[in-house]
């Protein structure tokens, strides 16, 4: 081989060296400030924070009076669970917490390389948010958006319209009499008329009783086999019978003891935890029996309205170091490089609470509540690792070497 040969052969391969060792210092991450100059040459990425949103389930609970509720002790026997009058309550059945995660508009990071051939592989989800580095990370949140409050309807008027199975007019014959003139003397002489008599509630209330009771011996009959009952009927079919007696027979019920109709409400509220907070309380909505869940403050003074309160906690701390930015350990300080900045999240418990009673506690990993600290410039510049972050809280989830 010549000697020129091998001179060639050696520049190419100091080249390469060189090159390598330029791809690998080739990069930095810097906050992104009003101050930050772009030059074009930056790929900018966000991280995360999170929101705690409620979701508070209420029940309504309307209660309508029978029509005969006062004969129900006298005919059917029942003297309680007998609703006396209209009412309508609230009641809070269920909360619960979901973590929420979106870009902190307040930490954004650009990634600066002199080199476009040695910039990382980046991957961001649609917020923006980076959730891996020269990695094959896919895996993102999704971003919702908090459902509007739903607004609840006036309860309708519950109208009992089958009240009974005969006519509420009967007919009435009654013996008259009037006076005649003949050609004697005046002769009072007798005839009948017959009347259309309204029924009174009260023998509505018989008749409607009795009719019940008629109900409950034919599904006796039903239900015990009674061959005059069941004849030519399958089984299947006597078993609906059975189910459509028992539901004529309770709308019966009902206009003795009344009838009860429930809806439920789902209600949204977003509280966002604070960065520098180590405790926290906010009232989320105001509940009342009465008139159940509104988001404003209402009339305290002729409701019995109070609040529904959020009370967070900070669990320990997560050290909060000084990022240094310049190398003052020489004699000319130079600046610190440093590679991608993750967050390490804190961890917070929080209830929510009406009056004394707990509705719902949880704990929580919240992003802005930990600390944000930079990996090593070295991951970032050496494209054979790579590295993953979790996608709701911005924390590091691993870091290896490729294959």
């Amino acid at each position: 081989m010549t000697r020129l040969a091998l001179l060639t052969i050696y520049s190419l391969l100091v080249i390469q060296v060189l090159a390598q060792k330029e791809d690998e210092l080739n990069c930095e991450v810097r906050p992104v400030t009003s101050k930050l100059s772009v030059s074009g040459n930056q790929i900018f990425y966000a991280l995360p924070k999170n929101t705690l949103r409620i979701e508070v389930e209420v029940e309504r609970v309307t209660l309508f009076e029978g029509p005969y509720k006062e004969y129900a002790a006298k005919y059917l026997n029942i003297s309680e669970g007998v609703i006396q009058a209209d009412d309508e309550f609230y009641s809070i059945t269920s909360a619960k917490f979901h973590r929420l995660s979106q870009a902190d508009s307040s930490k954004f990071y650009a990634v600066t390389c002199t080199n476009l051939y040695g910039f990382p592989m980046l991957q961001l989800n649609s917020d923006g948010v980076i959730i891996g580095c020269n990695s094959l990370a896919t895996e993102g949140y999704s971003t919702l958006t908090c459902p509007l409050l739903n607004p609840v309807p006036e309860a309708d008027e519950y109208i009992f319209t089958d009240l009974g199975i005969k006519p509420f007019l009967f007919e009435k014959t009654q013996t008259l009499y009037k006076t005649v003139a003949t050609d004697t003397t005046p002769t009072r002489v007798s005839y009948t008329e017959t009347k259309q008599i309204e029924t009174t509630t009260e023998m509505n209330a018989e008749a409607a009783a009795s009719f019940i009771r008629k109900l409950r011996k034919r599904r006796f009959k039903l239900i015990y086999g009674d061959k005059e009952e069941v004849v030519n009927i399958g089984g299947g079919e006597v078993a609906q019978m059975i189910k459509e007696l028992e539901k004529l027979e309770q709308r019966y019920i009902n206009l003795f003891i009344g009838k009860t109709v429930r809806n439920s409400f789902t209600y949204y509220f977003d509280f966002e935890p604070d960065e520098q907070s180590v405790a926290e309380q906010q009232i989320v909505g105001w509940f009342s029996r009465k008139k159940g869940l509104e988001i404003d403050k209402p009339d305290m003074r002729k409701t019995d309205f109070k609040p529904l309160i959020i009370f967070s906690n900070l669990i320990g701390k997560v050290p909060r170091s000084q990022i240094q930015i310049m190398d003052q350990s020489q004699k000319t300080p130079t600046a610190i490089k440093y590679g991608l900045f993750y967050r390490i999240p804190g961890r917070i418990d929080v209830t929510l609470k009406y009056t004394n009673r707990v509705l719902a506690r949880q704990e929580w990993e919240i992003a802005q509540k930990g600390q944000i600290v930079p990996l090593p410039v070295s991951y970032l510049n050496n494209q054979n690792y790579s590295i993953e972050f979790y996608p709701e809280t911005g924390g590091l989830k691993r870091i290896y070497l490729k294959d």
